[in-house]
C-alpha cells in the first residue's frame, strides 16, 4: 500500500483536527524524497576532467621555450650592452633598457611557471 492511501486513511481516522498535520507530514516526506533523488542525480554526474596534455608535446614546448630564452640572452645581452654604452657616451638615459629587460624576464618567468605546472 502506498503512502498516499495510508495518509488518506489516517486523515479519515483522526478527523479534521489533525488533518493539516497529516497533510504537512505527507508533503514533508515528498520533499525529502525529491531532494534525495536530486542529490543522487547530481552525485552521479561525473565532474569534468582537465584535458590531458601529451607529454611529448609538453616536452617540445619546454625545449622551444628554452631555445627562445637562450636566443634572447645570447643576442640581446651584447646588443643591450652596446646600446647602453652608446646611450651613456651620447649623454642619453639607459634606463629604458633596464625596463625592457625587466618586462622580458617577467614574461619569461610567467611562461616558465605555466609550463612547469602542467
Amino acid at each position: 500500500m502506498g503512502e498516499l492511501p495510508l495518509s488518506a486513511e489516517v486523515h479519515g481516522e483522526l478527523g479534521p483536527d489533525y488533518g493539516d498535520a497529516v497533510v504537512e507530514s505527507f508533503l514533508a516526506r515528498i520533499d525529502q524524497h525529491i531532494e534525495a533523488r536530486v542529490e543522487q542525480q547530481l552525485a552521479s554526474k561525473a565532474t569534468p576532467r582537465r584535458r590531458q596534455i601529451d607529454p611529448a608535446r609538453l616536452s617540445k614546448q619546454r625545449t622551444n621555450f628554452a631555445g627562445v630564452i637562450t636566443g634572447s640572452v645570447v643576442a640581446g645581452a651584447p646588443l643591450s650592452l652596446a646600446a647602453w654604452w652608446l646611450l651613456k657616451t651620447a649623454g642619453g638615459n639607459p634606463a629604458p633598457l633596464l625596463v625592457i629587460w625587466v618586462v622580458l624576464l617577467t614574461v619569461y618567468g610567467l611562461v616558465a611557471c605555466r609550463l612547469r605546472r602542467r
